[in-house]
């Protein structure tokens, strides 16, 4: 699903296309900033988004074999609800 498929699936509930536009992207905007600020996103039936912590290590170069040294950094990590879960497994 694109973004543009999430606006037109709001046109059926009556919005109209600016409006479901403008409801899309604050619900996204609203999303980057709690991330921007460190918190935990929380959606219940959907999921829930955070930063953690991945620790440095050695990997290596699929296509050279050569040895690279990675700092540790934090990565966005989603985790899928179990609502959510289950009605992909069906």
């Amino acid at each position: 699903m694109t973004r543009k498929d999430l606006i037109k699936s709001l046109l059926r509930i009556g919005l109209t296309k600016r409006q479901a536009r403008q409801a899309v992207d604050s619900f996204f905007a609203s999303i980057a900033a709690a991330l921007q600020e460190g918190k935990k996103v929380s959606i219940v039936g959907l999921g829930s988004w955070e930063w953690r912590k991945r620790r440095a290590r050695i990997a290596r170069n699929p296509k050279s074999g050569k040895r690279i040294a990675l700092a540790s950094r934090e990565v966005l990590f989603f985790k899928p609800a179990p609502l959510l879960r289950q009605k992909l497994k069906d």
